[in-house]
């Protein structure tokens, strides 16, 4: 047997993330690291890597008085620079940080605190990072838990000088990363100190831009407004440390709140690099004016990392368009795919992204990406890119259990360094995720789940196995139609909709649910007013799909606006919404 497993790239400065960021601090005191704003884009607060590393030490040395090595953290406090501080002092006191959703997150609803009591039973956290005011109610039981409360703003930072190196390895667990919970209840990925490192030393390596990876990263500046309790969020924060470079931290609220605050800073901070999701890159198009774009310099910005959900080439294009005048180019964007098992980045190649237009016959019937003629009926896909040099990718058969060949559609497996060996206390899960096996190779896999094909080496995703939904012979894929019913009437939400498949009497039904858009589009035609009759946009969402892809639907549920479920990561949950219409419990429109 022979192992696919390409050499561990570690960071130059250790394996860890308290080896990392000591390292910068000693090199560059003076160097702010983190910047703070407000939201009207003004600076509420920036701290330079030196200030910062003693004030981690401070709540370091506030944790390790009552909390052992290896217990847990859970980090709960707002997006800002409390948050990175307390989950940088987790690593630096030996705990385990368990990052959630604080409650004015705009993702934050009855089900997510659901959710937060089920992460908080799970993990058993020895202590609460939280803010001052609410250090006496997290110690009353109320997350489920009456571990003792740190107010990490008010801790006193000469804490720091009774801080004890606790002494971590690249396998000492750093994070318990809990899953979105899009398709079942959130599990605690483990991941350890060398998982997350070595995850972006491969982020920097398919970036090519290895002086960051150096440390000399003095003129490297990025944005992000992102939830920092999900994967993609955190990654976001912390990259800039590992470089040696700035980060500019706004809260979703802000960018929610107007999209062109995002691009604004872009502009103002000369940032290269920042990340999101695909809607978010909509949003900017369908929410700023094109008077609004005006003093936006966008020339400086070096890559724009698009994941989390499927990526449209349309949102692409449309991005492009609307920002070229202002120096965006389309080069700039690096199509990703990841997840919390593969520790956030799994592939994605920066430069040019190739397009896949699929023959729908062929991908639905056979499982073959093959490219569709003219006049057929198509699908597009966007590459995804390649995986770093420190990751395998297969595309696995999941009935035979063989590698695909190019061009056939199977389970993506991964392996490599920054893969997660389990989840939390979930031996079950751990197995049947984690457990994946090849003959002839000695790699054990991560199962993602996931469904796509390989093309010229770069990564093409498809869906999810779990969501096909299987009419006449052919597996749909969801999110295909979900993109034909958002764009089927000017008053859908065009950023989502779910489509999902529900038992029937005789057979199975296909189900479509759309949310209503909060305001219109800035491409609607103008002249267009009113609020339009139900009927009208059922109608049009019904049309659409059957013309577009041959399935009757047998209901179309209209939800009033941001009722859809979504999680922490504003991912639908196609399962949430299919078990709220079964049993009637969707918050309808009209």
């Amino acid at each position: 047997m022979t192992s696919a497993t390409p050499p561990v790239h570690r960071h130059p400065y250790g394996d860890t993330l308290t080896g990392v960021l000591r390292h910068q601090a000693a090199a560059f005191p003076a160097r702010v690291v983190y910047t703070e704003l407000s939201q009207d884009g003004s600076e509420r607060a920036s701290i330079t890597y030196g200030a910062f590393e003693r004030r981690v030490r401070a709540v370091a040395a506030d944790i390790q008085q009552t909390s052992r090595p290896g217990e847990r953290a859970l980090v709960f406090l707002p997006p800002g620079l409390d948050f990175i501080t307390a989950f940088f002092a987790c690593s630096f006191a030996g705990v385990i940080a368990v990052p959630v959703p604080y409650p004015d997150s705009p993702f934050s609803n009855r089900r997510q605190e659901h959710r937060l009591r089920q992460i908080v039973k799970d993990a058993a956290p020895s202590v609460i990072l939280t803010t001052s005011k609410d250090t006496a109610g997290a110690e009353d039981g109320s997350l489920g838990t009456t571990a003792r409360a740190v107010g990490v703003p008010a801790v006193a930072t000469e804490l720091a000088d009774k801080w004890q190196d606790p002494l971590s390895t690249a396998e000492t667990v750093a994070l318990l990363q809990y899953t979105s919970g899009s398709t079942s209840a959130p599990k605690g990925v483990v991941l350890t100190q060398g998982n997350v490192t070595d995850n972006f030393a491969g982020l920097t390596g398919s970036l090519a831009r290895h002086t960051w990876l150096s440390g000399n990263g003095s003129d490297f500046t990025s944005v992000t407004w992102l939830p920092p309790f999900h994967d993609m969020g955190l990654a976001t924060l912390i990259f800039p440390v590992l470089v040696g470079g700035h980060c500019v931290l706004m809260s979703p609220t802000t960018f929610l709140m107007r999209p062109a605050r995002w691009l604004e800073v872009m502009s103002s901070y000369r940032a290269q690099m920042t990340t999101g999701p695909n809607f978010a890159f909509d949003l900017c198009v369908d929410r700023i004016a094109p008077a609004d774009r005006a003093g936006l310099d966008l020339s400086r910005w070096e890559v724009a990392i698009c994941g989390a959900e499927p990526v449209r080439s349309s949102t692409l294009a449309r991005f492009t368009q609307a920002f070229a005048p202002h120096g965006f180019r389309t080069s700039v964007f690096m199509p990703s795919y990841g997840l919390a098992e593969a520790n956030v980045f799994a592939t994605g190649t920066h430069g040019t992204h190739e397009v896949a237009r699929l023959d729908v016959e062929a991908l639905e019937q056979q499982g073959l990406a093959r490219e569709a003629e003219d006049g057929r009926p198509a699908r597009t896909v966007v590459s995804c890119g390649r995986p770093p040099g420190n990751t395998v990718l297969r595309i696995v058969d999941r009935e035979t259990g063989q590698p695909c060949p190019p061009e056939r559609v199977g389970e993506i497996w991964l392996a490599g360094a920054n893969v997660a060996r389990s989840y939390w206390r979930n031996p079950e899960a751990t197995r049947s995720a984690f457990g994946g096996v090849l003959r002839g190779e000695e790699d054990t896999f991560l199962r993602t789940g996931d469904l796509g094909f390989l093309r010229n080496g770069q990564l093409y995703v498809t869906g999810r196995a779990d969501d096909l939904i299987i009419v006449d012979g052919r597996n749909i894929y969801p999110h295909d139609v979900e993109l034909t019913v958002t764009a089927s009437h000017p008053a859908v939400n065009a950023a989502v909709a779910a489509v999902f498949m529900v038992p029937g009497e005789e057979e199975t039904r296909v189900i479509a649910v759309a949310e209503m858009a909060q305001r219109r589009r800035t491409t609607e035609p103008a002249g267009a007013a009113g609020t339009p009759a139900r009927r009208d946009v059922v109608l049009a969402v019904r049309r659409e799909v059957a013309e577009e892809h041959q399935v009757g639907l047998s209901d179309v549920v209209l939800l009033n606006p941001g009722r859809l479920p979504r999680t922490t990561s504003g991912k639908v949950q196609r399962g949430e919404t299919r078990r709220l219409y079964l049993s009637g419990e969707l918050d309808t429109w009209l």
